[in-house]
């Protein structure tokens, strides 16, 4: 990928209006944030969560987790930046998650399940690395949503296919809200 799609990539990541249509603030306040606990933000891109999540968890500790080095080191210099030290980048190959089991009592996935190759085995992944109690928290695009925004239409994933992978990973659904027009998010708990 050349450097100037990777800026355009990380500013349309953090465009004003991802951050209108992803309330940021909103979503953090829905979900069992601690300022002590520690969450991974799998497929972090350039930080859009990971660094609100570093100031909520000021006691704590946040993974930044991603499949492109350029993503992290974006992460890494935005939390520079904002001279925030609880953030630790970690690349992953995609298929394994880079984080020791019982590590995290939290996992955030924003519009990442459906790029994963296999959903099950992320899943699965992020079970494993969550302690006893722990909650995932999904973002996808709704499937019936209509228009150029997002994902084609055959790439989302409904509801009640994540429910049923949630499932059969090992985790239960807690709360379901539509976050706007474009998305939905299912917090799910170990």
């Amino acid at each position: 990928m050349t450097e100037s799609t990777t800026a355009e990539r990380i500013q349309r990541l953090l465009s004003p209006e991802r951050r209108e249509r992803l309330d940021v603030p909103r979503i953090l306040s829905l979900l069992s944030l601690r300022p002590y606990l520690t969450v991974a933000d799998i497929g972090c891109g350039p930080g859009l969560f990971t660094l609100p999540l570093a100031k909520s968890l000021w006691d704590g500790k946040v993974y930044a987790v991603d499949v492109e080095e350029e993503m992290l080191e974006a992460v890494r210099t935005r939390a520079v930046k904002a001279r925030l030290g609880n953030i630790t980048t970690l690349k992953s190959d995609g298929a394994a998650l880079p984080l020791e089991p019982g590590s995290v009592d939290g996992a955030l996935l924003c519009c990442v399940l459906h790029e994963a190759a296999d959903k099950g085995a992320l899943l699965k992944g992020i079970v494993a690395a969550m302690k006893r109690g722990g909650w995932c928290a999904i973002i996808e695009w709704k499937k019936a949503m209509e228009g150029s925004e997002g994902p084609p239409q055959e790439h989302r994933i409904a509801e009640e296919d994540v429910l049923q992978l949630a499932k059969d990973a090992g985790l239960r659904l807690s709360m379901r809200r539509d976050l706007n027009s474009y998305h939905y998010l299912l917090v799910l708990i170990k």
